[in-house]
């Protein structure tokens, strides 16, 4: 008798029971001790990568309204679930089986692996985005009786760099992902700019 087919909820709810990560195309893959801890390592990495900029952003008038502020926070946060990753790695598995090495073997299984690729990729992206972003000094103004709209280098890229996530991770059509984009972008430069009077990175 043919086995029932699992739903993706049941899937992904004995995956968690039982360590294992169920892919995007539902395939079954063991997270092991060696890759969490090198998982860690990078979001670290990526994390620190990310404060060091915001602080060289600056705070042209107080640090509650500096363009990093948002940034710093994002990096600290990535530092912290490094950290909560590999102490939960460390008590699971101990020190161990998270130091073995198989020298390049293990860098070209992992590379073998199409979600690790694309995990890859999305960090060359936000690395790449990081660095453009920190680059841009663009903020045009259009003003009306009631508001004064503004497009900033912080939506000039940060809408086209969502809009090829979403594309590439998410993978529906261009009208969703660029309206997806295009509204998470103008609702955090509304909320940030207008509500909190935070100059955003890019803005001059």
């Amino acid at each position: 008798m043919a086995e029932e087919k699992k739903s993706r909820i049941e899937a992904d709810i004995e995956s968690l029971e039982q360590g294992i990560f169920t892919g995007e195309e539902g395939g079954d893959e063991r997270s092991s001790p060696r890759k969490d801890f090198i998982a860690s390592i990078f979001v670290a990495l990526l994390g620190v990568f990310a404060m060091i900029l915001a602080v060289q952003l600056g705070a042209p008038e107080s640090i509650l309204t500096a363009p990093g502020l948002l940034p710093f926070f994002t990096g600290a946060s990535l530092i912290l679930m490094a950290i909560g990753l590999l102490v939960k790695t460390k008590r699971r598995y101990g020190w161990d089986p998270m130091l073995q090495s198989s020298g390049f073997g293990a860098i070209s299984a992992y590379l073998a692996e199409p979600e690790s690729r694309r995990t890859l990729m999305l960090m060359l992206i936000v690395f790449a985005y990081v660095m453009v972003l920190g680059q841009m000094d663009m903020d045009l103004r259009y003003k009306t009786s009631f508001y004064t709209f503004r497009f900033s280098g912080f939506e000039a890229i940060s809408i086209p760099v969502i809009f090829f996530i979403l594309r590439f991770f998410w993978r529906s059509t261009l009208l969703n992902c660029f309206l997806v984009a295009t509204g998470i972008v103008v609702f955090l430069a509304v909320v940030f700019r207008d509500g909190f009077q935070i100059l955003l990175p890019g803005s001059g």
